[in-house]
């Protein structure tokens, strides 16, 4: 009786579950729901994304030009696209259907013509995204042509300084959001895009950017692109954000291979590292650090170059709006992450604040702070002594079993190349174990070798040898300067004026026949007590002094204040601090008709400027090379922007009426 009750049970427990699988299976099964499609495109790549409200079923089937995805057991809204024509892209067109069977078909249409690559991927909920299914359309022969194109343009840059501008985010990854709905990353393209239009201006800078749309590139891809274009700087805009509503204030980053500056930083360097996540990068880059060549090449140079020119932005910024930050910050940012490339990330604004945001989307103040960044590089590559970007030669130990002729291939280059390289090298001659091989500079081979397999070294000095040189000479022509015929020739200005036996102050006459001094002579030269006999001045630091501005005012570079004090270029600049001058050139040389001591300049000083009349077609970059002084002192000799209008009769401060032209400069 017990067990016919039990089976009884059973049976109605059977029944009622059939009962409920038959009038709710379709229920059970029909989860999916697809919630939105959209699309970025890219000049070699176009993303179509699919969120989702689960993981998603499906089945993809290519044929020909056309790919179909079948999403098993999905529905979807009104508000998602039944239909959207693409143009400029690989793809034609993309169609939403429903099934009978309770399925979703999208069906993508490629232009016939198009050799396209797919790649298809899930990738799981992050911060606000849902699941999603995610379709990469590459054109392979469109990558390698932009990357032919990135080289050429490496080429033909000659003299040219490259900028390479990095607007943050774009496309899957909108960076931070305001209260407005204003995106950082459509904030941060416009700033970017027009930096490069005002650096563009200029004779002496080519800028690129990253990005130039709503589409999003991952963070190896931006570095390749910085070392296929042989960047001189890379600049990584972006919009800040916190939690603290009230949070204000422009800063500035420079890597850290280590820990960072502040626990701000390091927060700041984690959020902008997750960006290959948010932009829904399959595989997240990694940088490995740990290469002793790597850090090697970090700690050298390269970090402090990124770190000066951060500190140049800083000084335009604060004129503009509040800092967060006075200083450079450092943290482990992967975008970065360059040994051979000064790089620096540029939190223009908080995005988070309610008046950072209303600044944000006003147009005008978008321009207001691209053009202090641009500024900052003219200011920054204007102040740079001669050589302070000295290149760094790369160098490979010989192992046994190497020839001439492998090594040359190894590294790609020729062999005649690597013969002259290395002090024209006979070919015959012995090839020891252990000799060191100069291959060539790093900036020649950034991101085509490996730098595990060489030795880094700042360039030699060169030898000076006993040589018959044909004497050279040059006829003086209207608007020739000392110091443009010794940068035209390569020599210094003390050179020319021993080999001629003039005065700095002699005037130089049209016409007049000037010996031009070998360069081995010009090494060689003895110069006279007279020529090498500097003065001693001592500057108390201001308030906004830097060390450009400094050089600039007594007409000296930023190396010569770094050796006469034993500072490096990363030491903070306190005010009040006194640094030690020397120069055969001061700004202030005289005081009431007595020479100055040899110690402490008097206050109220009373100064007598040598002046020059603007002219029709003038620019202050033409001026400043005429006159041989930096850009950055003649902008702050007359309180000048570097953008302010130039109206011909302006009289312009040239420097102190007895100061001597300046000597070569590296060309801004």
């Amino acid at each position: 009786m017990i067990m016919k009750n039990r089976i009884t049970l059973y049976g109605i427990l059977l029944l009622a579950g059939a009962f409920v699988f038959l009038f709710a299976g379709n229920n059970v099964f029909a989860q999916g729901n697809l919630l939105n499609l959209r699309h970025f495109t890219a000049p070699d790549s176009t993303r179509v994304v699919l969120d989702l409200a689960e993981p998603p079923v499906y089945e993809t089937v290519r044929r020909d030009n056309t790919l179909t995805i079948l999403l098993k057991r999905t529905k979807y809204g009104e508000s998602v696209p039944k239909e959207i024509k693409l143009h400029k892209s690989s793809i034609e067109t993309i169609t939403i259907t429903a099934t009978e069977e309770g399925d979703i078909r999208v069906q993508i249409d490629m232009r016939p013509d198009a050799d396209v690559s797919i790649n298809i991927f899930t990738l799981k909920p992050f911060q606000s995204r849902p699941d999603r299914l995610v379709l990469d359309f590459e054109l392979p022969e469109i990558v390698r042509h932009e990357s032919r194109q990135r080289e050429e343009a490496k080429v033909s840059a000659k003299d040219k300084r490259i900028i390479i501008i990095d607007p943050g985010h774009g496309g899957e990854d909108p960076g931070a959001i305001g209260a407005r709905g204003t995106f950082e990353k459509d904030i941060v393209l416009a700033i970017s895009q027009e930096i490069k239009r005002q650096l563009d201006r200029h004779v002496s800078f080519q800028a690129y950017l990253t990005r130039t749309g709503d589409y999003y590139v991952p963070f190896d891809k931006r570095l390749r692109i910085a070392r296929e274009y042989g960047a001189d700087l890379f600049i990584s805009v972006h919009a800040d954000a916190s939690r603290n509503r009230k949070a204000k204030g422009s800063s500035v980053y420079a890597l850290s291979i280590g820990g960072a500056s502040s626990v701000a930083a390091e927060i700041l360097a984690q959020s902008e590292n997750m960006a290959d996540i948010a932009g829904g990068d399959q595989k997240v880059m990694v940088t490995d650090a740990s290469d002793p060549i790597l850090i090697n090449m970090y700690q050298t140079n390269t970090i402090n170059v990124s770190k000066a020119f951060g500190a140049v932005v800083l000084g335009e910024l604060k004129q503009i709006d509040e800092l967060k930050f006075k200083t450079v910050q450092e943290a482990p940012f992967i975008v970065l992450r360059m040994p051979e490339i000064p790089s620096v990330l540029i939190e223009t604004e908080f995005l988070s604040n309610a008046e950072g945001e209303k600044k944000l989307r006003q147009p005008a103040h978008r321009n207001i702070i691209a053009a202090a960044i641009a500024q900052s590089v003219v200011k920054f590559f204007a102040s740079l002594p001669p050589d302070f970007e000295q290149d760094v030669f790369l160098y490979y130990t010989v192992k046994k079993g190497d020839t001439l002729t492998n090594i040359a291939a190894r590294f790609g280059i020729t062999l005649q190349t690597l013969l002259q390289n290395n002090n024209n090298l006979d070919v015959n001659a012995p090839l020891h174990v252990g000799r060191q091989l100069k291959i060539g500079t790093k900036k020649q081979f950034a991101g085509r070798i490996n730098f595990s397999e060489l030795t880094v070294s700042k360039q030699p000095k060169p030898e000076v040898k006993s040589v018959n040189v044909t004497p050279r000479y040059h006829t003086v022509e209207r608007g020739d300067s000392l110091t443009k015929i010794a940068a035209r020739f390569d020599v210094t200005v003390q050179a020319l004026i021993a080999e001629n036996k003039l005065r700095r102050d002699d005037p130089l006459h049209v016409g007049k026949r000037l010996k031009i001094p070998s360069a081995a002579g010009a090494a060689k030269q003895p110069a006279t007590a007279k020529e090498v006999k500097k003065q001693t001045f001592y500057h108390t630091v201001k308030r906004g002094d830097t060390l450009a501005k400094i050089a600039g005012q007594y007409g000296i570079t930023i190396k010569d204040i770094l050796d006469s004090n034993n500072m490096k270029i990363k030491d903070p600049l306190y005010v009040g601090r006194r640094l030690k001058i020397e120069s055969d050139a001061p700004t202030v040389r005289e005081v009431s008709g007595q020479k100055q001591s040899s110690g402490k300049p008097r206050e109220n000083q009373k100064i007598t400027y040598k002046t020059y009349q603007v002219k029709k077609g003038d620019t202050i970059i033409n001026i400043a090379r005429k006159h041989g002084v930096p850009v950055s002192a003649l902008l702050e000799l007359n309180n000048m922007n570097l953008n302010d209008p130039l109206h011909v009769g302006r009289v312009l401060r040239i420097g102190p009426a007895d100061a001597p032209s300046a000597g070569k400069l590296k060309r801004p």
